[in-house]
């Protein structure tokens, strides 16, 4: 009996070892878990973090490169209102002009668009009576003195324009209005008056 009894007591010990051994096999694995999932949940939120950092980083660069466009556009705007008054005040100074000044600019005009020295000269309702008819004989005299044709002709016809003329050979019209000259000369001096404007 007493080998029953002690064949029983060490298969006992042995259970209660084996079971804390399974008992510390298992804590361990069980703190290498947890330490794992620590360490993955530490990195889990690292990552949410710097995502979280980037994110913002790249909102705030957005923003500001918005902020810099729409500057950017208003300063633009304001010059181009600038440049738009500059070509206003050039239209007002023309149309205010006395008639002598005026008749003198419009010969320049006549001038400097003739091609031929044939056409047909066809004034805006304004510059008709604006304008002496001796203009056209005078413009037809310094046609000849610098050796070209000198045979425009008034028309009795008027256009709609502002003020400037039409010139007219054939079935070809060359608009030689004030505005359209104007619009002429902006797209080649734009660039100059925006630089006289606005440079420091």
């Amino acid at each position: 009996m007493a080998g029953i009894d002690n064949l029983k007591n060490r298969l006992l010990e042995d259970d209660k070892k084996r079971a804390a051994e399974i008992e510390n096999e298992a804590k361990v694995k069980a703190d290498e878990i947890i330490n794992g999932a620590k360490l993955k949940a530490s990195d889990i939120l690292e990552d949410i973090k710097q995502r979280a950092e980037k994110d913002g980083k790249e909102r705030k660069e957005r923003l500001i490169a918005r902020a810099q466009l729409d500057a950017r556009n208003s300063i633009l705007k304001a010059k181009q209102q600038a440049i738009d008054k500059v070509f206003s005040l050039v239209i007002e100074r023309v149309s205010s002009m006395n008639k002598t000044e005026y008749e003198d600019f419009i010969k320049k005009l006549l001038i400097n668009n003739v091609e031929t020295g044939e056409e047909e000269v066809i004034f805006s309702n304004n510059d008709k009576e604006r304008i002496n008819s001796n203009v056209i004989d005078e413009v037809n005299n310094e046609l000849k003195r610098q050796g070209k044709n000198g045979n425009l002709k008034l028309s009795s016809d008027t256009r709609n324009i502002l003020s400037g003329f039409i010139l007219k050979r054939g079935g070809l019209e060359i608009n030689c209005s004030i505005d359209s000259q104007i619009r002429a000369f902006r797209e080649n001096l734009e660039g100059e008056i925006a630089t006289l404007l606005f440079s420091k």
